[in-house]
């Protein structure tokens, strides 16, 4: 299993810069061809076709020219990082659509897309505060999460892997492989009732070691709050990335992400590797 084709979605937030960085040493690192999607999002036609509002509008923010002239400078601005990295394959791709049926549309053909966390204090034009949830849940790809705050290399260095005897984990695990290889340590944690079987963590420890990777395992019963003690062991173990199923389910008409997931999700401090 390799990471030959790695997605990164642009936008014109203030961490898109360490997002395209984050990606830019995973692509160089697994010899990947690096994709930027820069979506233009789409242009407001009531407003812009209403003739009651000024002309001045078309040259504004709701126009269809402006949102395309952005969009392309952050593809500009893409390659021009992409390249001075050393990544050995660069496309930039300008997609006039929404950024998340965009991002998630282009990330079902790669081995891996990288987004960033939601930043509630900085909300972006287009962009939903559920973003990486939607993208982590209808991509099909691995998807790896970049922190709103904090500076990291390439992750890869120390992982640690959330276990638990699912479908999600054991997928998740899966599509870690070519990211752990490459690490330093690799540990595998279950966190769960006093009542998990040990069996299950034993087979994903000896799954990891017919791949090559000497993965140490550790068994974390009886708390309450297992999102919380995730984070408290990355923080512990300088771990980077954390590699976790995505759970979710059906709520009315669409899939929601629950639980420890969505926990990680808003408070996670390390770039995390999610699968759903």
């Amino acid at each position: 299993m390799t990471c030959k084709t790695i997605l990164v979605a642009l936008d014109t937030g203030p961490r898109c810069v360490a997002r395209v960085a984050v990606a830019a040493r995973l692509a160089v690192v697994h010899r990947s061809r690096l994709v930027g999607v820069a979506p233009t999002g789409l242009p407001d036609v009531i407003v812009t076709m209403n003739r009651m509002v000024p002309d001045a509008v078309e040259c504004g923010s709701l126009s269809a020219s402006f949102l395309r002239e952005r969009a392309d400078a952050l593809a500009r601005a893409f390659e021009q990082q992409a390249g001075d990295a050393g990544v050995p394959c660069i496309e930039a791709r300008v997609v006039e659509d929404e950024p998340l049926d965009a991002v998630v549309r282009a990330g079902r053909c790669c081995d891996l897309v990288v987004v960033g966390q939601t930043d509630p204090s900085t909300p972006l034009d287009g962009i939903a505060f559920d973003f990486p949830q939607h993208v982590v849940l209808h991509t099909g790809a691995p998807v790896l999460v970049v922190p709103f705050a904090g500076g990291f290399g390439a992750p890869g260095a120390r992982a640690r892997g959330a276990w638990k005897d699912t479908r999600e984990a054991a997928r998740a695990l899966r599509d870690a492989l070519p990211t752990l290889r490459g690490a330093e340590q690799v540990m595998l944690v279950e966190i769960g009732d006093d009542g998990i079987a040990p069996d299950t963590l034993t087979d994903a420890q000896r799954r990891l070691a017919d791949q090559g990777i000497a993965a140490t395992a550790r068994s974390v019963p009886g708390l309450a709050n297992a999102g919380d003690a995730l984070l408290a062991l990355a923080a512990e173990l300088s771990c980077d990335p954390v590699v976790m199923g995505a759970y979710g389910h059906s709520r009315l008409r669409e899939r929601v992400l629950v639980g420890v997931t969505r926990h990680i999700l808003d408070a996670m401090t390390v770039p995390t590797l999610m699968s759903h």
